[in-house]
């Protein structure tokens, strides 16, 4: 297992930096930014190739820390100063990543699917919460659209606590594509239905039935649905709020949905 010693702010050293903080970088390489233990243990739990694990021989590693070192093509070994300037944790991180992304990502879904489509996120924290939540609710796959915050993103990475590596995502990059896809799945699935989040409706959540293989549509955080989107739901719903209170944080009013669709489902 090959080691690269890293002692000041080189050339390899800004080649990390702009995996962590440049998106066409990323993109461009095929690699991305991880770091939080659980991400790390996720990511290699659902079999994401691991290019370099990034420590400091400054630190001591954990016994976890060195078991894994091996899993990765090779490793860079930096100054505790480097480091530092690296993890974006108050207590820097003894072991941060660089991970390839994967090609393509063969999905299995069940005869009552949960798909969750994301238009335009555009905040980063609020986008791995979704992606948190998607995965504690049993959502089998993820579709966003739309200019969009990068979903390799090192700060949506971490903030998804790990759910990043475990729930399927995709890009769909246009409205004819997000048809064709919803076609197949209506084609599949008997009573496929389209649900989408709204204020302007008086349908109430509780009042759809999740029961049926569902695509649930969420809006962006200033705007909510385009009207793109809010034409194509088979029906519009909303969330219940006390007089007075009219929206609610994007990721907060995801998770209530999907809670739920759970409530719901557990019935079945």
């Amino acid at each position: 297992m090959k080691t690269i010693n890293i002692g000041k702010e080189n050339a390899t050293f800004q080649e990390i930096v702009a995996l962590k903080e440049n998106r066409t970088k990323r993109h461009s390489e095929k690699k991305f930014f991880v770091e939080g233990v659980q991400n790390i243990k996720d990511a290699l739990a659902n079999d994401w190739q691991i290019y370099a694990f990034i420590y400091s021989d400054f630190f001591s590693l954990s016994n976890w820390a060195k078991g894994i070192l091996k899993e990765a093509e090779f490793n860079y070994c930096l100054t505790a100063d480097l480091m530092n300037k690296l993890s974006d944790k108050d207590e820097t991180s003894e072991l941060l990543a660089i991970i390839k992304m994967k090609e393509s990502t063969n999905v299995q879904r069940s005869d009552c699917p949960l798909i969750v489509l994301l238009d335009r996120p555009s905040k980063k924290g609020n986008f791995g919460s979704i992606i948190r939540s998607c995965d504690a609710l049993n959502v089998e796959e993820i579709f966003f659209t739309g200019h969009a915050v990068d979903i390799y993103d090192a700060s949506v990475i971490t903030s998804t606590m790990g759910s990043f590596f475990k729930v399927p995502f995709r890009f769909l990059s246009s409205n004819e594509e997000y048809e064709r896809e919803v076609a197949f799945l209506k084609e599949k699935y008997k009573d496929f239905q389209v649900v989408g989040t709204s204020l302007q409706t008086d349908i109430k959540i509780e009042d759809c039935d999740f029961k049926k293989p569902t695509l649930l549509l969420v809006g962006n955080e200033a705007n909510g649905l385009s009207k793109f989107y809010n034409e194509k739901a088979d029906v519009l719903a909303r969330i219940e709020m006390r007089e007075g209170i009219d929206s609610l944080n994007v990721a907060c009013a995801t998770t209530a949905v999907l809670y739920e669709v759970s409530r719901q489902r557990k019935s079945c």
